[in-house]
């Protein structure tokens, strides 16, 4: 896990999803902000070593970063959904909107880059 990135994504998303809820008042844009980064920090670095491993078992490398995107983004969008949908998020849709969004070009760089290294 890559700590530093970690930090670096749960800040910037934490406050993304913050901002989505801040019309809720500064509780509930505060606690719906911590559950993101928590998952950010948390799952980030579980589910790109799932991304790596997809990426470098399948034979075939196009195949191979189209597969460990899919899975690996549906596998965070879902998990992102199911957490904002917990009690405390005001937004649970909107607060998973970033992630819907960045989450399968972030992946599939990452899948990219590590399937052109090896």
């Amino acid at each position: 896990m890559n700590l530093k990135m970690g930090v670096i994504g749960a800040l910037i998303m934490g406050a993304i999803v913050w901002s989505i809820n801040s019309g809720h008042g500064w509780w509930p844009a505060t606690t719906a902000a911590m559950k993101q980064a928590a998952y950010t920090l948390l799952f980030g670095g579980i589910l790109i070593k799932i991304l790596d491993t997809v990426a470098m078992k399948v034979t075939n490398k196009y195949l191979a970063v189209i597969i460990a995107t899919m899975v690996v983004s549906t596998i965070t969008i879902v998990l992102v959904y199911i957490v904002h949908n917990f009690k405390g998020t005001p937004m649970p849709f909107e607060s998973t909107l970033p992630t819907i969004i960045l989450a399968p070009p972030g992946f599939l760089a990452l899948a990219i880059r590590k399937r052109i290294k090896n």
